[in-house]
């Protein structure tokens, strides 16, 4: 087997990783490609809205609190400011999206029922099993394994470029509006959270190989995971053609592009909205 030089080492991670977020931006275009009950609509924004909570959890278990105690000592000042800016950064996001479920479904969200309520949901056992690989790497795993589990984290908010070309009614704009705001954030905050630390580590080609194998293994949990999301719009043999690169990969330029032009003020708009939201997806 041919390997890169090393120069191209980083091009080629990059490039693996943005054929998994094609796939995910796929799950997401196909749901949407056609009309579907309610429930599902209210099903998929569930799971995105409380895995959105995970912040506001995490502020209120005070683990904020104890970080800023350590700030000056085991905690620099910038990894706090960076910090702090993705929780507000995801706690908009847990704000747009459960506002288009309220105003879509009728029903209010209270986000620590939701969290509790999600554990209980089949799409929870594949998120479940993203996270014991983490905690797996990172208990046993060398830094190159946890590097390259993280660097699929998220899968750099792909899933919300395939709702960025949405129109129709104010369901389907909203959800575009606000996937451009989700989409630059988590461009801003890392469109792979394992990225720099994962190419300083790859220096032999026998590390690119291993990373490329836990790459692929970590986005295909999250391929399953996306589509049990969205009650299953691809079939599992399109889901292995993805996997086996049959897919238009989506780099972070294409994804840089989509997000501009955004809404100054995405709250003021929604709720000058009617309610419940009009929409060209829901079946009647």
């Amino acid at each position: 087997m041919k390997l890169p030089s090393m120069d191209n080492w980083a091009q080629e991670l990059e490039e693996l990783a943005a054929i998994f977020r094609g796939g995910e931006a796929e799950i997401a275009a196909a749901f949407f490609s056609q009309k579907r009950a309610l429930k599902e609509h209210a099903a998929w924004l569930r799971f995105q809205v409380a895995r959105e909570a995970r912040n506001l959890e995490e502020i209120a278990s005070h683990q904020r609190c104890e970080l800023v105690e350590r700030v000056d000592k085991t905690v620099s000042r910038e990894d706090l400011v960076h910090l702090l800016t993705e929780d507000y950064q995801e706690i908009r996001h847990y704000a747009m999206l459960a506002y288009i479920y309220e105003g879509l479904t009728g029903e209010q969200v209270q986000w620590r029922q939701l969290r509790e309520s999600a554990k209980a949901a089949p799409w929870y056992e594949l998120s479940r099993k993203e996270h014991q690989r983490w905690a797996e790497y990172k208990e046993k795993g060398s830094r190159l394994e946890l590097a390259a589990a993280l660097f699929t984290r998220g899968g750099g908010g792909a899933l919300f470029y395939g709702f960025i070309s949405l129109q129709g009614g104010d369901y389907e704009v909203l959800l575009s509006e606000a996937s451009k705001i989700v989409l630059n954030d988590e461009l801003e905050h890392g469109a792979s959270e394992g990225r720099d630390e994962l190419f300083k580590l790859v220096r032999r080609a026998e590390d690119l190989l291993i990373a490329k194998k836990i790459i692929i293994e970590m986005s295909q949990i999250r391929l399953a995971m996306r589509n049990e999301q969205f009650s299953r719009p691809l079939t599992e043999t399109r889901l292995t053609e993805i996997a086996g690169g049959q897919i238009k990969p989506l780099t972070v330029q294409t994804m840089l592009a989509a997000c501009r032009n955004r809404l100054p003020d995405w709250f003021d708009v929604f709720h000058q909205k009617q309610k419940p939201l009009t929409n060209q997806s829901v079946i009647d």
